[in-house]
């Protein structure tokens, strides 16, 4: 590769090596320098450390001064600093390509006429003024009030400017980039994802963690549990805490190691204080980065409590890395990183109790069976090499800015409609940072970047449990299932009846009360679970395109809200009609496309605000989105013969008063669009269509 002259662009000193931040952009720089390339950093000097330039393992870094007078004076002095530091650079060095990591330096340098004629690239690393805010009080600069809201603000507005300016923006995990949707309605064809990683030669696993413990002056025996987070409130160290006393009521010997500082830990001393368990509990302060892999090495397991914007983890990925399993919240890119390797390793909630339980029930699993505990420090650290090493995440970071230097475009690849094989058209809607192609002749969309199988079974093993409540359905769901049936009866009497994706059994269970020999399937070992808990009847793990039955073994199949969801909807059409006897019944219900898709293009229009409190998730887009003529044809095609096509209401209305307000406003935009054009649409939410099994299916013998 022709070597690049690259200029990074942050708001915080590589030479600090404080923080997330700091790390990433240091091991970014000094990757790349490794690899051949001439790198500067420009960034403002942390407090107390002087401006200049420094020469570090090959990196150039130009330090310019910010003064802290008032804070309306910082943010102007911090982006005027940035500017005149790198007109300088600009000037000196011929730059191919810019790196710009914060927005405060980045508004600065991406405003000079020189900077405008180099491609660029925005590292998202976490947004600004949520960081921001998440920090109220905290210190001296990040303050609360109306002063507070107009420094977020303010932030907001300097990081869209950077987005914007950027040819294209990095992010470290699917997390970051659904805040890029909602924060800036950014979509996904602007990102590429590189996420972090850890040095593998110095996190690695213990030839003997005895001896480390005894180092590190640790009991040998005890149940260590470690943590390692600034001391603040968004990391859930008090949750933790709170966690603390149901462990040592059920383990007695259980150590929480505390590594870090911040503002909070006087106030987390004292909480451990009132709880009783300041015995159990070890706040050892700033340990410096070359003894952390001692600690991970000691710890039985290491814990993430965090609150909210979890961003990456990069401890997540050293912790793996030294072989240590951890545990951590539903929260931000954590399950990202820990579902691939266990989903067992996420805690169910974010809560004392939860997070108590789940601790006692692996350090428990451990003492059982060691075995299984070697296992699963040996799968932490091949999941750690086979993802998130420093140098993957470099030699992905150089692809991409040589790609942009050479100002290369992905153009979408060609692609044949699901329903009737005509090409595609160009990704004209967003929804929630995803893109959807629509065809011309049938008016089916489709994901412009399509699943694999693997990537919709993990989904389904692992967040979608997460969403699942097994044990309830509300009333609307219910009231749907039951008229699914009852119209159902209306064309066959009951019989054997496979409900594929069956979820929580609840169609099943319903569908037994009628009469039905009913079971069912499901992606998710959890929703077969429940299912079978639910419904009393068999449940199989299977996917809907390999279905474990014979040859016209059925005489009814329910796709409810299933081939909205698969990557392959022809094909688990075919597969139902294999398992139908002649004529036997097949029930289909879907999100309304043409619906769903106009309420998506209004409603992604509303701000940031709304957009975090998720009001613009109701239109229910998936892998494919059909309407009425789309989905009769697909059907018709492919063996079936079209019986009764009808309409239903929400699948499952959004909760509390927005939400119901949010769904009233739809069904109302719904009918309105409807109403328009009833000659291809059919009024309401859903679809549902009755059809019949023909035999011989068209098309196969």
């Amino acid at each position: 590769m022709t070597p690049l002259s690259v200029l990074m662009v942050a708001d915080v000193s590589p030479l600090a090596g404080a923080g997330g931040g700091e790390r990433v952009l240091w091991e970014h720089a000094r990757g790349l320098a490794r690899r051949g390339h001439a790198v500067t950093v420009l960034a403002r000097a942390s407090d107390g450390a002087p401006a200049g330039t420094h020469e570090r393992e090959g990196v150039r870094v130009v330090l310019f001064a910010a003064g802290r007078g008032t804070r309306a004076g910082f943010l102007r002095e911090a982006v005027f600093a940035a500017r005149r530091a790198a007109g300088a650079v600009l000037a000196e060095s011929a730059i191919d390509v810019l790196n710009v990591y914060q927005p405060l330096s980045g508004y600065g340098v991406l405003g000079l006429a020189a900077a405008r004629r180099r491609p660029a690239l925005y590292t998202f690393l976490s947004p600004a003024p949520l960081e921001y805010r998440s920090r109220e009080r905290m210190t001296l600069h990040h303050v609360g009030g109306v002063t507070g809201w107009l420094g977020a603000a303010a932030l907001w507005t300097l990081e869209r400017a950077c987005l914007r300016r950027a040819s294209r923006i990095q992010v470290l995990s699917d997390y970051s980039a659904e805040q890029l949707w909602q924060l800036y309605r950014i979509a996904a064809d602007r990102l590429v994802k590189i996420p972090g990683g850890a040095d593998l030669t110095t996190f690695r696993p213990a030839e003997d963690r005895a001896a480390v413990r005894a180092r590190l002056g640790l009991p040998k025996e005890a149940s260590l549990l470690l943590t390692v987070r600034n001391l603040e409130l968004r990391m859930g160290l008090d949750t933790l805490l709170r966690a603390l006393p149901l462990v040592v009521s059920r383990r007695g010997d259980a150590q929480l190691l505390i590594v870090g500082a911040g503002s909070l830990r006087a106030d987390l001393e004292a909480l451990a204080a009132a709880l009783g368990v300041s015995a159990h509990v070890r706040f050892l302060g700033f340990v410096p980065e070359a003894d952390l892999p001692r600690y991970y090495q000691a710890a039985d397991c290491f814990v993430l409590p965090t609150r909210e914007l979890e961003g990456f983890g990069l401890v997540t990925v050293e912790a793996l890395a030294c072989g240590t399993p951890v545990l951590g919240t539903a929260v931000g890119a954590t399950p990202e990183l820990l579902d691939p390797l266990d989903p067992a390793l996420v805690f169910p909630a974010a809560t004392p109790e939860a997070i108590g339980e789940h601790l006692v029930g692996f350090l428990e699993r451990l003492e059982r069976d060691p075995g299984a505990g070697a296992r699963l420090r040996q799968a932490a650290r091949a999941h750690a090499e086979r993802h998130y090493s420093w140098d993957r995440t470099v030699a992905a970071l150089e692809a991409e800015l040589a790609r942009l230097v050479r100002g290369a475009t992905t153009p979408l690849p060609a692609a044949a409609c699901e329903t009737c094989a005509a090409p595609l058209g160009p990704a004209r809607l967003a929804y929630r940072g995803l893109h959807y192609r629509r065809c011309a002749a049938c008016g089916t969309r489709a994901l412009a970047a399509m699943p694999t199988d693997t990537e919709l079974r993990l989904r389904y093993e692992t967040a979608y449990p997460r969403m699942f409540t097994p044990s309830r359905v509300r009333a609307p769901r219910r009231e749907m299932l039951t008229g699914l049936l009852a119209q159902a009866r209306r064309h066959t009497a009951p019989g054997r009846l496979l409900d594929v994706g069956c979820g929580g059994g609840h169609l099943l269970s319903a569908a037994r009360a009628r009469g039905w020999r009913g079971v069912g399937t499901d992606l998710s070992h959890v929703a077969c679970v429940a299912a079978r808990e639910t419904a009393a009847a068999p449940i199989a793990q299977a996917e809907a395109t390999a279905l474990p039955f014979r040859d016209g073994a059925l005489d009814a199949v329910t796709l409810v809200n299933v081939l909205d969801h698969t990557a392959a909807a022809r094909r688990t059409l075919h597969e139902a009609a294999r398992v139908l006897r002649p004529g036997g019944l097949l029930v289909v219900r879907v999100p309304n496309g043409p619906v769903h898709a106009t309420a998506a293009r209004t409603l992604a229009r509303l701000g940031p605000l709304a957009r975090l409190r998720g009001l613009d998730a109701f239109p229910i887009l998936h892998v494919f989105a059909f309407g009425r003529g789309a989905l009769v044809r697909l059907l018709t095609g492919t063996g079936f013969e079209v019986l009764r096509v009808g309409n239903s209401g929400l699948a499952g209305p959004p909760s509390g008063r927005a939400g119901r307000a949010l769904g009233s406003a739809v069904q109302t935009l719904a009918a309105l669009t409807a109403a328009a054009s009833r000659g291809r649409w059919l009024l309401g939410p859903s679809l549902e269509v009755y059809a019949r099994r023909t035999f011989p299916e068209p098309g196969r013998p």
